[in-house]
């Protein structure tokens, strides 16, 4: 089993009242999968994709990857594992203003320490999202929807085994969805395990052979095939 997660609970106070972000959650996805979580704002799906991720400390329960346990790893063994296998695509871009686009997304090889990546690679992905003509460019000269899209090719420039994604065609156009949907079929394909968690419905309709499920008040339901 590539992910597992077991009994995994998050709790945060508000108003001096623990409230579950995450509830006994158990999980397990295979290599190779596509894995659809669904739920509003507020369900606990992003503090799980934090916690599957190494990001988040679970106050309770347990999260492997390929049978290693997250939290019994050293910090710089984690932190080597999530840069090296893991792409994060985050709900909002998180690019580095200062940086062009070419070097947002080689950043993530800076960390690496075998590096799998290159320009001509990161060429390749950014046309792949349809920014082949705009690698010099600053985030600044580019919309909310071209951020995006960088932050997404950001993500696979060290060819990750995981692809950890939070709401990752949040503020794309129809069009650009689709593309992007599609190169995530493609990654998937290859062998690439995806997981992806959105209000989007038609996101899960959209991946063949996706796993759905829901999430509500921190809680994990599979939803019916």
């Amino acid at each position: 089993m590539m992910i597992e997660c077991r009994e995994l609970t998050k709790t945060y106070l508000v108003e001096k009242k623990p409230v579950f972000a995450v509830d006994n959650v158990n999980l397990s996805i295979s290599r190779g999968e596509f894995v659809v979580i669904l739920g509003h704002s507020g369900s606990g799906k992003t503090t799980l994709l934090s916690l599957i991720g190494g990001l988040t400390t679970p106050d309770r329960g347990q999260v492997l990857v390929d049978g290693e346990e997250n939290w019994q790893q050293s910090d710089n063994d984690l932190s080597t594992m999530r840069n090296s296998r893991i792409g994060f695509i985050f709900q909002f871009a998180s690019l580095i203003p200062t940086l062009t686009v070419m070097e947002n997304i080689l950043l993530p090889m800076t960390f690496s320490l075998n590096p799998a990546g290159n320009r001509a690679m990161a060429r390749e992905i950014l046309a792949e999202v349809g920014l082949a003509d705009r690698e010099n460019s600053f985030p600044s000269q580019l919309s909310g929807g071209q951020q995006r899209r960088v932050a997404i090719a950001r993500s696979f420039i060290n060819q990750p085994d995981i692809i950890l994604a939070d709401e990752p065609t949040g503020d794309l156009d129809e069009e650009t969805e689709r593309d992007i949907l599609d190169l995530f079929s493609r990654y998937n394909a290859k062998g690439t395990t995806f997981v992806v968690v959105t209000h989007n419905s038609n996101l899960a309709a959209t991946q063949k052979g996706a796993r759905v499920f829901s999430m509500s008040q921190g809680v994990l339901s599979a939803q019916a095939a």
